[in-house]
């Protein structure tokens, strides 16, 4: 049995302050959408993306959509495995 492999990602850049050095920095969230329609946000990426078989997808995937998403918000939808925009 197989588990289900998004056919898209999107990031959305959140931003928070460090507890030590009370600096701002900024990290992602994700949402996947599936081949039937499905959004989701996800707690982890690379497990919705099998990160530890298939690396290199995961990988670019990821760079992709966090190179997508503007410096505060809700980027656009990239595609799996090659994290290229979708377009809108």
């Amino acid at each position: 049995m197989s588990a289900e492999i998004p056919v898209a990602v999107r990031a959305t850049s959140v931003w928070a302050t460090s507890r030590w050095l009370r600096r701002p920095y900024r990290h992602f969230r994700f949402d996947v959408r599936f081949a039937d329609g499905r959004e989701e946000p996800v707690e982890s990426l690379d497990a919705v993306l099998q990160g530890s078989r298939y690396p290199a997808d995961a990988s670019s995937t990821r760079k992709g959509a966090e190179q997508a998403c503007p410096k505060e918000g809700i980027g656009e939808w990239v595609d799996y495995p090659y994290g290229q925009p979708l377009g809108r």
